[in-house]
C-alpha cells in the first residue's frame, strides 16, 4: 500500500470580491495552478510506478524505497527522463562528477570500482537491478565519481538531473526532503554491509 501523500492539497484562494473582479474564475495560489513543473509524460509516469513496485518488493541495499504515496511517485516523475540505453552504454565514468540520479527500471547495470585492487574482491562487483538507485553519494558531496558503470543489457532507467533537483526542491520540499532520506538510507545500508565494516577495520 502506497503512503498518505506527502504533498498536501492546496486550495484555490478566495474569489475576488465583485468590484474587483476581472474575470469568472476566481484566483488561485502558484501551487494550485502548478507553475513549478510539467505535467509528467504518460509513458514516464507508468515507467515511474514500475519502478515503485520493483523498489517495494527488492530486497537489495541500493534499493530506492521513499515514503511516496502514488500521486508522490507521479510528481517526482515529472522531474524525471527516461533513457532507453543499449547493452554496453557506459551509464557512470570514474573520474568526472556526476551530479544526476539515476533509476534503473528495466533490465541491470554492472557496477565495478574504477580501483584495480578493489575490482579483485567480488564484494565490490555488483548487479544493478530494478527498483535501485545510483549515484547517491553525489547528493552529499561533489567530489569525482570512483564508480565504472555500464549497462549489462538493453535498460531503461530514469534520469533527475541536478538542475532538476533544485527545482524538486523549490517546488516540492517536502518530496525533496524524502528523497534525500531515502537516498541517505542507501547510504547507510551499504555502509552496514559487512564487505564495508572489513574495509572500514583495514583503514
Amino acid at each position: 500500500m502506497f503512503q498518505t501523500s506527502i504533498e498536501s492539497s492546496v486550495r484555490n484562494a478566495p474569489a475576488v470580491d465583485r468590484r474587483f473582479a476581472f474575470t469568472a474564475k476566481p484566483m488561485q495560489f502558484a501551487a494550485a495552478m502548478d507553475v513549478c513543473r510539467q505535467r509528467a509524460p504518460a509513458h514516464v509516469d507508468c515507467d515511474v510506478m514500475r519502478f515503485a513496485a520493483e523498489a517495494r518488493k527488492s530486497a537489495s541495499r541500493h534499493a530506492f524505497q521513499p515514503a511516496f504515496s502514488a500521486d508522490d511517485w507521479r510528481t517526482f516523475s515529472s522531474y524525471c527522463v527516461a533513457r532507453r540505453l543499449p547493452a554496453g552504454t557506459r551509464v557512470l565514468i570514474p573520474g568526472p562528477a556526476d551530479r544526476t540520479l539515476r533509476f534503473v527500471v528495466e533490465g541491470s547495470l554492472w557496477q565495478e570500482p574504477a580501483n584495480a585492487a578493489a575490482r579483485a574482491t567480488p564484494s565490490h562487483l555488483k548487479l544493478l537491478m530494478p527498483g535501485t538507485i545510483l549515484g547517491e553519494d553525489s547528493l552529499f558531496s561533489d567530489g569525482p565519481g570512483d564508480l565504472d558503470i555500464h549497462t549489462f543489457e538493453d535498460s531503461l532507467i530514469l534520469e533527475l538531473s541536478l538542475p532538476r533537483q533544485k527545482e524538486l526542491m523549490a517546488c516540492c520540499p517536502a518530496i525533496a526532503f524524502e528523497l534525500l532520506r531515502a537516498a541517505g538510507a542507501v547510504i547507510a545500508a551499504r555502509n552496514r554491509a559487512p564487505e564495508a565494516r572489513e574495509a572500514l577495520a583495514t583503514c
